[in-house]
């Protein structure tokens, strides 16, 4: 009969053992948006550790703060990098816009928030930098995101030689202040780079 008790007991004890370990969920600490290394870190435990990079930034005019998280895809179907702009809500992370897959690379990227005067709150700045150029030519991938807009402006500039350099910028650009942005920051390193209407393709 005693036995029959003891069974009876941890028949319902089990269970609410088991509850009350569920139940407790593990919850983000504050985070220092700042320290980017950090941020990146709190992303990967606590939302998805296939993120590779992280830059928070007030990215709406309302100045709320988010975390635009960056993942490279490379797998039989598609190769790329996208953007997954993230809100600290509660206890978990939610995605509020993410990206198509674009062309680029992590690997020797740039990737920052940025002021632009003609917005008001932060952007998010990709250069793909040297990762896609040789001694005889490549390519630079650019983008600047618009989390407030959901806009992805995109510029290609394109090296075929010290003399035939060309720049695409996107037609979604219509901010003089952007095309301003990719322009000059090309200029400084390809000063004779002609902008072209039509994207040039890199067989």
């Amino acid at each position: 009969m005693l036995s029959n008790k003891k069974n009876i007991v941890l028949f319902f004890a089990i269970p609410l053992i088991l509850f009350s370990c569920a139940d407790k969920k593990v919850k983000i600490p504050q985070i220092d948006y700042e320290n980017k290394t950090q941020v990146l870190e709190t992303i990967q435990k606590f939302y998805d550790k296939n993120f590779e990079i992280a830059v928070s930034g007030l990215f709406d005019k309302i100045g709320k703060q988010y975390i635009a998280a960056g993942m490279e895809v490379n797998n039989n179907n598609d190769w790329g990098i996208k953007f997954v702009f993230l809100e600290n809500i509660g206890d978990e992370f939610e995605s509020k816009f993410e990206t198509d897959l674009l062309e680029g690379s992590f690997k020797e990227s740039l990737v920052d928030k940025i002021k632009i005067s003609s917005f008001n709150y932060d952007l998010l700045y990709y250069n793909s930098q040297g990762y896609y150029l040789g001694s005889g030519g490549g390519e630079i991938f650019s983008y600047i995101i618009d989390f407030e807009n959901k806009q992805v402006y995109y510029a290609h500039l394109v090296v075929e030689s010290e003399r035939s350099v060309s720049l695409f910028i996107s037609d979604n650009a219509v901010n003089k202040d952007v095309v301003n942005f990719f322009t000059f920051s090309f200029k400084k390193d390809y000063p004779n780079l002609v902008i072209v209407n039509d994207d040039v393709i890199l067989e």
